[in-house]
């Protein structure tokens, strides 16, 4: 588990079902497991366009770790929970 603060950047393209699905997950997900520990970013691609083609971001919803590295980069509605908390590094406590 990560003692700094985790970084999460979603991005979204408005508010399709995709992305609204996106960001209640992760929602879900970080406060759950990650409580006050950490930082999370969501992006329109619709109104950052820049922001996404510097992050180099194809697909939408994306979740992306910046840090802490090595940087990962997650494509979907993120529903499948398991894969995204062992994706981030979580370990969950039996």
């Amino acid at each position: 588990m990560f003692k700094e603060k985790i970084i999460l950047q979603l991005y979204i393209t408005g508010m399709s079902e995709n992305s609204v699905r996106a960001v209640q997950n992760i929602t879900r997900l970080c406060d759950l497991y990650l409580k006050d520990r950490f930082d999370l970013e969501i992006i329109d691609i619709y109104k950052h366009p820049s922001v996404a083609e510097a992050q180099k971001i194809v697909f939408s919803p994306s979740l992306v770790r910046p840090l802490p590295l090595p940087r990962k980069t997650f494509i979907g509605d993120l529903s499948d929970a398991k894969k995204v908390i062992l994706g981030l590094g979580i370990t969950l406590k039996e």
